[in-house]
C-alpha cells in the first residue's frame, strides 16, 4: 500500500520554533511551542497509540507533519527538527513522533503545571 506524502499541519509559525516541553498526561499528550515569532502554542494530541522521542526538549523546528499509517484511524505526526539534514550538528539528533487519532493547537497556551 502506498501513501500519500506527509503534509506539514499546524501554525506557519511552526517553522524555527521550538518544542518548549513535552506533558504525558492519560490517553494524550501535549507539546508546548514557541513559534519563531516568540508567539505560544500548545499542541493536543488525543487517542496516543504511540510515542517515540529523543530530547525533544527546546529542538528547534522545520515544521509539523502528518502522514497517513496502515491504521486509518491513526496518524503519525512528526515535529521535524531544522537540523535534520546537517549530520555533524549535535541538535540534530533530537526528535519526537507521535502516532496519534488526531491533534488540536492551542494559541496562547502552554503546558499545565
Amino acid at each position: 500500500m502506498t501513501y500519500p506524502a506527509p503534509r506539514y499541519v499546524g501554525s506557519p509559525d511552526f517553522h524555527d520554533g521550538y518544542v518548549r516541553g513535552v506533558s504525558f498526561r492519560n490517553n494524550g499528550l501535549q507539546v508546548a511551542v514557541e513559534g519563531d515569532t516568540g508567539k505560544k502554542y500548545l499542541v493536543s494530541f488525543a487517542g496516543v497509540a504511540g510515542v517515540e522521542f529523543l530530547t525533544p526538549q527546546d529542538m528547534m523546528l522545520y515544521a509539523l507533519s502528518e502522514a497517513d499509517t496502515d491504521k486509518e484511524s491513526l496518524r503519525r505526526y512528526d515535529f521535524v527538527n531544522w537540523y535534520v539534514g546537517v549530520p555533524d550538528e549535535p541538535k540534530a539528533k533530537a526528535y519526537l513522533r507521535i502516532l496519534a487519532a488526531g491533534f488540536t493547537v492551542t494559541p496562547g497556551a502552554s503546558l499545565p503545571t
